[in-house]
């Protein structure tokens, strides 16, 4: 990394790493050549650009997390957890069990789609950091109809447009961010579209770890010609397996695209079955095939009785391969609330199954591109309901005998077999797709003559298809089908079956390694087995790219400059919550006013939700903020000197501390009083204080006499009104007392309320003042604090 990064402001840039050097742990494979990152510095997207075409992945292949039996955090013991992470941002309540971050037993996967690879790889740092290690970049869904691969880094639409160039960098920033949360990052991205071969041939070289790969999805939502589609499968495939590249399939988008979701469960089972059973004609083994399952429908259906028997009836016909637990999005609209919830109860059905990995859906996916905090939110949301899961299986067992589950999960099964029979009678896949059996809106047999229906003979690419000739010869590594590698002078006879299907692509290279040759050898190696061979272009859009991009943002980096953002770095997108005491449609009116009086340029309503037809309307504006801070205009506040909960805990039960609190003179207020000493609210009875509170109007007087009384140490007094200065004659007036009863060196005098300030208060002879946004744990660190230096 180069010499531009600077210290983010407010960082800890001196908190020392930990010990173990985890850049030179044996799962990381060779060691990486960037220098590692500092958690308190930005990425430096521009050096990561630098020198690209020298950068070449450290590994290949799937990483699945390291389990721990029994882990222990803090005083739990965890049933279901992986190794811990080295840096991490915990769950917001982990502070309460000293910042432990206990990870889930599954991987967690995180979709990222800014379609910018200059701010992907800063949101993947982030992501990663709350506990993702399977990052998947979208693809922009034009590129499914592109012929060929893309070089450079283009801007992509509703996704990325993935290039060699975006895989360097992705996984380059990759291999230096799963140095820093220390564990192995999977990078993924999708095998699909007419370049499919080819993408997998790239995904292999620049060390993709898992792609999505299912000729279904060609043929029946991007209406790719189906021959075409399951030829170059088969290649691809062929060719993930021999990269260890786990493959996830696509039957979850029957799911996100029927007009009734919960219909489509026996032609999920189908298609799971079709793309399981081609992979591994193909040469893929079974542990590297995970299928995409998604719980089909949403509350306010019984979504978990619907869903829970699918669930079972999936993980019994596919026990032998991979479970990728996907969430629903066909159900989502623009609350991120609800789809939060819908998201948990899918959670739910992981746990109650099982998951190798748990992917997750931004709860903003159903109203925009997902935006970064999104994606963290997304992750921390997996994390937190798996870990407060842990062990759930153990207690509550799904009841397999209970008649309604039982069967359902029979029915389901039974209706997917009749699908699978009725096609084939009816000719096979192909035909079974000319007519239109997918993503039919009843429940198999039920049909209503709905689904998708494509022309075997037509389509994208269609008649693109060219036999190989009787001599066809390709001298590369981990071909698939018909390749007569006996011409080849000094390789020898081909090995038994090799001209054909395969049945597992790294027995046959085995094969060929023990008898010490590769097909590539006549040509002096291939680019899968010497990546000195893979070529790299540059750009080849002058404007189009990300270092055209990153000078538009230079002035915000070289300076250091805050701008608001959501999905690239400077959008200056913000979102306001307001709630609008009128009807839906003028309240939405209303918000776009209050928008641009607020200086927000292209705002929008992105989410309304009635509150009552009448009464009112709840909306998220978004709009573009063109504003910048210069941060070294801005004078920060020193952070709050407290003291953790044990130490105060500990002082205070060794002295037995009794406190006297009273809101004094005429003043009726009291809730200010009651946050400050009552457990329910974090105050003083948290830490063992034993508090008398007098209650209101009490004199000054009777709170001394009963700081006497109580042999108390702190007295605590709240004085609201100040009008004719009352605040500060009642602080006097106690102060004054205090001497002349002759207590004033044993106690300690303490004032509050809206208007008091510490220096007002000490003027007026107490020993401190707190006044708005002050919380228990202030006044406790200062009361230990003060009697420790004092002696008391």
């Amino acid at each position: 990394m180069s010499e531009r990064q600077t210290h983010a402001p407010g960082c800890d840039a001196d908190r020392p790493y930990p010990a173990d050097d985890v850049s030179a742990d044996p799962r990381f494979g060779r060691p990486l050549a960037d220098p590692p990152l500092d958690p308190c510095v930005k990425l430096d997207v521009e050096s990561l650009l630098e020198g690209l075409e020298h950068y070449r992945p450290r590994r290949r292949g799937w990483i699945w997390r390291t389990l721990v039996p029994e882990q222990r955090h803090y005083e739990f013991t965890y049933h279901e957890t992986a190794e811990p992470l080295a840096r991490s941002v915990p769950l917001p309540a982990a502070h309460y069990f000293e910042d432990i971050d206990p990870q889930p037993d599954c991987v967690i996967t995180t979709e990222i789609a800014s379609g910018r690879p200059e701010d992907d790889i800063r949101r993947m740092r982030m992501a990663a950091w709350h506990g993702a290690d399977h990052i998947m970049v979208i693809r922009t869904a034009g590129q499914s109809h592109m012929d060929g691969l893309l070089e450079g880094t283009p801007e992509g639409v509703g996704g990325i447009a993935i290039t060699r160039k975006q895989l360097r960098l992705s996984r380059r920033a990759l291999d230096l961010i799963e140095d820093e949360v220390g564990r192995p990052i999977n990078f993924h991205s999708y095998v699909s579209g007419v370049a499919g071969p080819e993408m997998a041939v790239l995904f292999a070289e620049e060390g993709v770890n898992g792609a999505h790969q299912d000729p279904q999805y060609n043929v029946l939502y991007r209406n790719i010609n189906m021959y075409r589609s399951f030829v170059d499968a088969a290649v691809a495939k062929h060719v993930m397996a021999a990269a260890g590249i786990l493959q996830i399939d696509g039957a979850h988008n029957a799911n996100a695209t029927a007009v009734k979701a919960w219909k489509v469960m026996p032609e999920l089972l189908v298609q799971h079955a079709i793309n399981c059973a081609y992979s591994e004609a193909v040469g893929m083994p079974a542990d590297h095939i995970a299928l995409s399952t998604v719980p089909p429908d949403a509350a306010p259906a019984p979504c978990m009785r619907m869903d829970l028997p699918y669930a079972i009836a999936l993980r019994d016909l596919f026990g032998r391969y991979k479970m990728r637990a996907q969430q629903n999005t066909r159900y989502m609209e623009s609350d991120g609330r609800d789809a939060t919830v819908s998201h948990v109860m899918n959670l739910l059905i992981s746990r109650l199954t099982s998951a190798d990995i748990q992917s997750t859906i931004t709860p903003d996916e159903g109203r925009n591109v997902p935006w970064h905090y999104n994606n963290v939110a997304a992750v921390d949301t997996a994390k937190q309901s798996l870990v407060g899961m842990d062990g759930l299986r153990e207690m509550v067992k799904v009841d397999r005998e209970a008649p309604e589950l039982k069967g359902r999960v029979r029915e389901i099964k039974e209706r997917a077999v009749l699908f699978l029979e009725a096609m084939l009678e009816d000719g096979g896949y192909f035909a079974g797709v000319e007519k239109a059996y997918f993503v039919d809106s009843g429940e198999y047999p039920e049909t209503n003559d709905d689904g998708i229906g494509r022309d075997s003979g037509g389509g994208v690419a269609a008649g693109s298809i060219v036999p190989r000739a009787d001599d066809y010869l390709a001298p590369v590594c981990h071909h698939f089908g018909e390749n007569h590698l006996e011409l080849l002078a000094g390789f020898g006879a081909a090995v038994p079956g090799e001209e054909a299907v395969v049945a597992d692509a790294a027995a046959l290279d085995s094969d060929r390694a023990s008898r010490g040759a590769r097909p590539c050898d006549v040509i002096g190696s291939c680019t899968l087995c010497d990546d000195a061979k893979v070529p790299f272009i540059d750009e080849l859009d002058p404007t189009d790219n990300a270092a055209t991009r990153l000078t538009q943002t230079a002035e915000l980096r070289e300076r250091g400059l805050i701008k608001p953002e959501v999905e690239w770095a400077g959008d200056g997108v913000v979102v306001v919550t307001m709630f609008l005491p009128a009807a839906e449609a003028v309240a939405e009116a209303a918000a776009l006013e209050l928008g641009a009086a607020m200086n927000l340029a292209d705002c929008e309503v992105i989410h309304k939700r009635v509150m009552h037809p009448a009464e009112g309307t709840l909306l998220e504006l978004k709009g573009r903020l063109e504003v910048t801070i210069d941060p070294a205009t801005l004078v920060i506040p020193e952070p709050p000197d407290v003291l953790s909960d044990e130490e105060i805990r500990e002082f205070v039960h060794e002295r037995e501390l009794r406190c006297v609190a009273a809101t004094v003179g005429n003043d009726e207020h009291s809730v200010g009083m009651r946050e400050i000493i009552d457990i329910k609210h974090g105050g003083l009875e948290k830490w063992g204080f034993a508090v008398t509170y007098l209650g209101t109007s009490v004199p000054i007087e009777k709170v001394l006499d009963a700081a006497i009384e109580h042999a108390a140490s702190v007295v605590l007094i709240s004085t609201i009104i100040t009008h004719a200065e009352v605040h500060r004659e009642m602080m006097r007036k106690l102060a004054d007392l205090a001497e002349e009863k002759g207590v004033r060196r044993k106690l300690l005098l303490i004032s509050g309320g809206t208007q008091v300030t510490d220096e007002i208060a000490r003027e007026s002879g107490m020993d401190a003042g707190f006044g708005r946004r002050t919380k228990g744990l202030d006044v406790a660190s200062f009361v230990v604090k003060t009697m420790r230096a004092r002696g008391m």
